[in-house]
This record gives C-alpha cells, structure tokens and sequence, in this order.
C-alpha cells in the first residue's frame, strides 16, 4: 500500500496552521494572478464583526477544537454591510457518510450546473449552498461540529490555500477518472474570490481550484511549479446571503476486485481522488473520533455596492 506521504501531527494544528497563514493581510492588486503563480497575497478589506455563539464561550480556540463533545452554536460573522469579501471557516464535522450526503443532497448549489457536480463528485468533492441564516441549522443537521477555525480573507484577488495533502517521494491520485503518479510536493485547494459591483447589487464570484505544487513545501526543493486541475474545480457567483460549504467524499468506484474471472482476488482499494486527500482523512485510523473537515465561504458584501431603488429601464427612442 503506497503510504508516501506524512500527514500532519494533528489535525487542528494543521488547521490552525493553515488558518494563520489566511489571517495575515496585506495590500494587493486588482488584477487575479495565473494559477501557476503563487500569489497569497489579499487586500485589507475592513473586518467584519463576529457574533457571540447563543451559549458557550467564543469557538475559536484550542479548547472548543478538542472538545470530547461537538459544538451547535458557533460564531459567525455579522453581515451589517460595512465589509467586502470573504470570511472562512474550518469545521470537523463527525464522519457520518449517511448524514453527510443526505444534507449535501438536500441543499444544491443554485449557481453549479448538474455537469459541473457530476465532475467535482469524480474528483472527490461535495459542494453545498445555504443561506447564512439558515447556517446554524445546518451545523445542527450535520450534528455539530469539533471545531470553528475562523478566516477573514477580505478581497481575495490572489490565490489562498485552504487545504493541502504533502507527498514525500511518490504517491497516486485518481484525477479525472485515471491515475496519477505524483512526485515530491503538495496537493492544494486554492481558493480566490472578490466582489463584483452589478447594477442590480453586487455578486461575489469564488473561483475553487485544486492544484499540484511540485516541491512545494518540501524542504530542500529547488524548483516550484504549480499545475492546476481546472476540472476538479469550479467557478461560482454568490448573492449577499448566501453560504458555501465544501467536503470530501469517497466515490462509489472506489473498490474493486484485484482481477476478474474465477480467479478473482478480494476488493482492494484504488487509489484516493482530490477531494478525498485534500477533505478526508481516511488515514488517520487511530483517530478516536473519525472527523470529516469542511469549508465554509462566507461572502460578504457592503450596502455600497447595493442602491435604494432597482435600475430603471431606459425607455423606447422616439421614432424620428
């Protein structure tokens, strides 16, 4: 069994590692960067508020993370239309398969086509839309969560990792239906997102890219080099309201028989996708509890960029 990849000691520390890397802002451009480059750079929107969780203390600590018991009520962001762009947030969620894809089948995303989903769930993703008034009952439908490790991106006009899976050596991935050998470097999930004026209000368009960075992160590599999956990702535009929540999953396919015929051999399993590498954590079988990570955007959006009154409609010129 190929195991050439170390994960991190602990799943939180990953997380919160990962975390202070998003919070730390700086100036950038309005121009996107190319997939290939390794921008994480993002402009020093005002931070929004956090709310206070109906009971309990802030969930955003070691504390809360390690809990033996997981949390309903979690701080979120308040949408009181001074900000503009995108918080995120971590939770590790109890690895129920049954309860899992029955919220992700109940609440679609509006703005992903059926395609689209049929291409992310080859790859190992999941992706959800609710609308953050509705976010707390979902926790509650998902039965909780063990963590809520918070983000401010603002506008996020560069790429921003919000995962990664680190390989040491070789290591195969199924991407797009076939198999990959992958060598020394890291499998990310990029994200970048900004807020798109309309005349109507505006949008926030998020772009969610899985990549491989070759040498990447590991120590003593010379060269950098970044190669996008552009079909395991996607490109979505949110209203002011609304609510993305991504995971892994593992494919049905995903055992079959070592060979065919009377000879068959037992079921072994074929090598992981994307998503199960970069939001499972299929390997981690002394966990005591098994969890499964999400991602959670929030876009928000300033009453700038929203007026009193809806656009006129420019009237029929005369007839000479």
């Amino acid at each position: 069994m190929n195991r050439a990849v170390t994960f991190s000691v602990e799943i939180i520390l990953m997380v919160m590692s990962t975390f202070v890397t998003l919070t730390v802002g700086c100036a950038t451009t309005n121009t996107p960067s190319d997939p290939a480059g390794q921008a994480t750079t993002r402009s020093t929107a005002q931070r929004p508020e956090w709310d206070s969780p109906s009971t309990g203390n802030v969930a955003d600590d070691a504390k809360s993370s390690t809990s033996n018991s997981p949390m309903k009520h979690i701080t979120l962001p308040v949408d009181d239309g001074k900000s503009d762009g995108i918080a995120v947030i971590r939770w590790q969620i109890f690895d129920n398969q049954s309860v899992i894809s029955t919220f992700f089948k109940k609440h679609p995303p509006s703005g992903i086509t059926v395609e689209v989903q049929k291409q992310l769930a080859s790859n190992g993703f999941m992706v959800a839309e609710v609308k953050l008034s509705a976010l707390p009952a979902a926790l509650d439908d998902l039965g909780g969560t063990y963590a809520n490790i918070r983000a401010w991106l603002g506008e996020a006009t560069t790429w921003n990792q919000l995962a990664s899976f680190q390989i040491r050596g070789s290591y195969a991935a199924v991407i797009d239906g076939s198999t990959r050998r992958l060598n020394d470097g890291a499998i990310q999930l990029l994200l970048r997102g900004w807020t798109v004026p309309l005349e109507s209000g505006a949008v926030t368009d998020v772009e969610i890219l899985p990549a491989f960075l070759a040498g990447g992160e590991v120590p003593g590599a010379r060269t950098t080099v970044r190669e996008p999956f552009q079909s395991a990702g996607f490109f979505v535009s949110l209203q002011r309201g609304s609510v993305l929540l991504i995971t892994g999953m593992t494919p049905k396919s995903s055992r079959e028989s070592s060979t065919r015929g009377p000879f068959a051999g037992p079921p072994v399993a074929s090598p992981p996708t994307l998503g199960e590498l970069l939001l499972t954590r299929p390997y981690e079988e002394s966990a005591p509890i098994p969890q499964r990570p999400f991602i959670v955007l929030i876009p928000l959006i300033s009453a700038n960029n929203f007026f009193d009154n809806a656009p006129l409609e420019s009237l029929p010129a005369k007839e000479p």
